[in-house]
């Protein structure tokens, strides 16, 4: 009954830390390359997980409208015709796993036990009264299942078809709902990697 309630306890803290879960954002590329460049369009949106979390109209809008007020305050400008650079979006979800390792006692009860020592300057033999106490035993190791999310967003220099700069943002996606209102927040945390310094 023990194991089965700390393990409960276990999930529960999982659970509880899985939706206060935090973004890492990363960037690769010099923001120095996108200086020159004065308009964005879109391109479609890459997506090979076809997650119901986010292969929906909803997903689509909410990175494409804060990504284009993000380049938008960064002094870029969308222009479907001809446009310097194109964006496109990449959206992948993979089953992970947490590890978490519980110590196991056992718990000796104690009582009466024969002891040796010292009685009157001698040796002796006598009954002692032993306290209870635990027994380290070993680990439970629980693995707890997660889907953690990537959002990659390329800027893409329309003339030679190379990414010039790629940011994304990685999380635990537990929560669909979250998942999905959580969107303008990680597209801005991973323009907030993108530093443009026009001229």
């Amino acid at each position: 009954m023990k194991k089965v309630m700390s393990g409960g306890l276990l999930l529960l803290v999982a659970a509880f830390f899985s939706a206060c879960s935090t973004y890492n954002y990363y960037a690769v590329g010099s923001s120095s390359n996108v200086s020159k460049y004065s308009t964005f369009a879109w391109l479609p949106p890459i997506n090979n997980t076809k997650n119901p979390y986010f292969d929906n109209d909803l997903a689509d809008e909410k990175i494409k409208d804060q990504a284009t007020a993000d380049l938008e305050s960064k002094g870029l400008r969308l222009k479907a015709n001809n446009p310097d650079i194109l964006v496109r979006y990449t959206i992948m979800v993979d089953n992970k796993a947490r590890t978490y390792n519980e110590p196991v006692y056992a718990y000796n009860y104690g009582g009466f036990a024969p002891r040796y020592g010292y009685y009157r300057g001698g040796r002796a033999f006598y009954y002692g009264y032993r306290g209870p106490y635990q027994v380290y035993m070993g680990q439970d190791v629980y693995r707890v299942p997660y889907k953690e999310g990537t959002l990659i967003i390329d800027l893409v220099d329309r003339k030679t078809h190379k990414v010039i700069w790629r940011g994304y943002g990685i999380g635990e996606v537990g929560n669909p709902e979250k998942a999905i209102n959580d969107l303008p927040k990680v597209v801005d945390g991973i323009f907030a990697k993108l530093t443009i310094n026009k001229m």
